[in-house]
């Protein structure tokens, strides 16, 4: 034999070999779902940090039953958790550009379908007049969406006295009893319905409900 003929000291003797350290499978599934757990929390916190949705808002006062001018309309970014309902959003903005205001706005208030009438609600050949009429030229009982006519009394004597259809767009009604409201009438029509009520010269009358129109 070979080893035989080697002196003692070159003769291979074998090293004992050192125990490998054994890995607890359990131990590693822990540690990975404990990291992937982490990466799906730090991306929930990212996403959550950037679902934020750029709102209209008001940033001029607007009275009630004015139009709302471009220049009153800013944006502003808001959470969608934060739960604030139906809001207009920022490219929404052209559908809120000459709207009525519904009620009074002031800056900061967020532009949705309860403060607005939304776009102008005018047909073909239709256009909006706003008219500003004193106490007991109007119904009280009046509201959006109701129709009638805008009655001239520049001619109080006349049996037949001049007489334009509308359809009511929004009213809105002050504490003194000024009402203020917006009207769809013929476009040929509305600059003698703006003369009527510039003179104090129009009363409204609505049609009741059913009535032949």
């Amino acid at each position: 034999m070979t080893d035989t003929l080697l002196p003692p000291k070159q003769r291979l003797t074998p090293k004992p070999s050192s125990p490998r350290p054994k890995v607890r499978m359990s131990w590693l599934l822990v540690a990975t779902g404990l990291f992937l757990f982490v990466i799906l929390l730090v991306l929930w916190a990212v996403s959550n940090a950037s679902e934020r949705t750029e709102v209209l808002v008001v940033i001029e006062p607007v009275a009630a039953g004015d139009l709302i001018p471009n220049s009153a309309i800013g944006t502003t970014a808001i959470s969608t958790e934060e739960g604030f309902g139906r809001i207009y959003v920022a490219s929404q903005r052209d559908v809120l550009v000459d709207a009525v205001a519904l009620t009074d706005l002031v800056p900061g208030d967020l532009l949705g379908p309860s403060s607005v009438t939304g776009e102008p609600e005018t047909l073909l050949g239709e256009q909006l007049v706003g008219v500003v009429l004193r106490s007991g030229r109007y119904p009280t009982e009046m509201q959006r969406d109701d129709v009638g006519v805008a009655v001239s009394t520049l001619d109080r004597e006349s049996a037949e006295p001049a007489s334009v259809p509308v359809r009511i767009v929004s009213v809105s009604i002050s504490e003194t009893l000024e009402a203020s409201v917006t009207m769809a009438v013929a476009i040929e029509d509305a600059p003698l319905v703006g003369t009527w009520a510039g003179q104090d010269e129009m009363v409204l009358v609505i049609t009741p409900f059913g009535a032949e129109q």
